[in-house]
């Protein structure tokens, strides 16, 4: 039986492993950043949903519409269809990007996965078998290579699918650190379910996946984010057992409206209990960078190559864009 860190040592070598080996100060609070972050702009974003952003060239991002088909907001803060000439039917749930292609995760009768051009033509359409159970709702998407995670807040279960067969497989299903096992706080307030007690808010909501394809984060909306190596579940020589002894509580987290993963893997992500951005790296110093009330409402945020992000934010129920210039 291959233990963990022998597989790891063998593929990566422990010097390249002690870079993000050791949860990220778990234990450590939240600081206010020396030098703040500022938002420069707050547009209204009519018709989209504030749940995906992915970022883009010259200062544009990518979005989804209601209808759940990709769009581009512009420098200016436009929103347009993509120019691509066959564009995906498919109503799609989540957005991501893996080298020069955009994937989507369209949950249909049966899930099937979307490959993109950068202009939103479909390239391919791949059926999943084996994805959901009755009762499914899968909400994310990160694709790497041969292989696409898949977030089932439903029926709480991390999916990885094989993108040349679209057979997929379910793991740790009902695992605690794919449960909401917390309050969801917002402006500091729990959401109160009909029994009059407070409610988690859903199970695993947020996915993210290391620029190597080596490390996957995830978490419930109310946190905690943990950490598993794709290895895990890819090798079909690691045993259950194994995968559960792989999982890291990566550290405790605010209740959340949205996160991202940069490729220099520094963490942003969207406090609601507060109203702020949080931010942390491979310094393992846990920032927060920017408060503001209208992050009560924040969902998706994203960050460009021009050291500038937006979030995504519901605004008198409207979604706006805020744009903000980083420290």
């Amino acid at each position: 039986m291959k233990t963990r860190l022998l597989h790891v040592a063998a593929a990566t070598g422990l010097a390249a492993l002690a870079v993000m080996a050791t949860p990220a100060r778990a234990d450590h609070p939240w600081q206010d950043a020396p030098v703040q972050a500022s938002i420069t702009a707050d547009a209204t974003l009519p018709g989209l949903q504030p749940t995906t952003l992915l970022a883009a060239e010259n200062g544009t991002y990518l979005a989804l519409d209601t209808n759940g088909h990709p769009v581009r907001i512009d420098a200016t803060n436009t929103v347009s269809p993509l120019p691509g000439p066959s564009q995906p039917t498919d109503r799609l749930v989540a957005l991501t990007r893996s080298g020069t292609d955009l994937w989507g995760l369209a949950t249909g009768v049966q899930p099937a996965l979307i490959r993109m051009s950068q202009d939103g033509s479909v390239q391919s359409r791949i059926p999943l078998s084996g994805a959901t159970v009755q009762g499914s709702n899968l909400v994310a998407l990160q694709v790497h290579d041969t292989h696409a995670y898949i977030a089932d807040e439903g029926k709480p279960a991390l999916v990885v699918a094989n993108l040349q067969t679209g057979k997929a497989t379910r793991f740790l299903p009902y695992d605690m650190s794919l449960t909401g096992r917390h309050p969801l706080l917002r402006n500091n307030q729990p959401r109160m379910g009909p029994d009059g007690h407070p409610m988690a808010g859903g199970n695993v909501r947020f996915l993210m996946l290391d620029a190597k394809g080596q490390w996957l984060f995830y978490q419930p909306a109310c946190g905690p984010m943990s950490r598993i190596e794709t290895a895990l579940l890819t090798d079909t020589t690691f045993t259950a057992v194994e995968q559960l002894d792989g999982i890291t509580e990566w550290r405790t987290t605010p209740s959340l409206g949205g996160a991202t993963l940069t490729p220099d893997d520094t963490f942003y992500l969207s406090d609601i209990t507060v109203g702020s951005i949080l931010k942390f790296g491979s310094d393992r110093i846990p920032l927060r960078i920017l408060r503001d009330q209208r992050l009560f409402d924040a969902g998706a945020p994203a960050v460009s190559d021009s050291h500038q992000m937006a979030v995504l934010a519901t605004e008198d129920g409207t979604t706006h864009i805020l744009r903000i210039a980083l420290p």
